[in-house]
């Protein structure tokens, strides 16, 4: 049995637009379906992701992530026990 992920993701109004235009089409079921097609896609086309490259690409964004994990609007989490954010150095 095959097990799944909930990914929540905004993307822009004509993307959307497109992607309902390909389900009223018939070619897709629904928007889930046009999705992971298109990662599958993307993936297949990236190839594979080394663990330095991932590192690399996480040290880029580590101010970024910093800043919205200790935003106000993570306070929720905090509240039901959120797990500080540390820099790896």
């Amino acid at each position: 049995m095959a097990t799944t992920v909930k990914v929540s993701a905004r993307i822009p109004k004509g993307l959307a637009e497109r992607m309902d235009r390909l389900i009223d089409e018939g070619i897709y079921s629904n928007r889930s379906e046009v999705i992971k097609e298109a990662l599958r896609d993307f993936l297949l086309r990236r190839g594979p992701v080394g663990d330095l490259e991932i590192e690399g690409y996480l040290r880029a964004v580590e101010e970024v992530l910093k800043e919205d994990w200790e935003s106000e609007a993570d306070e929720y989490w905090d509240d039901v026990g959120g797990v500080p954010y540390e820099a790896k150095r």
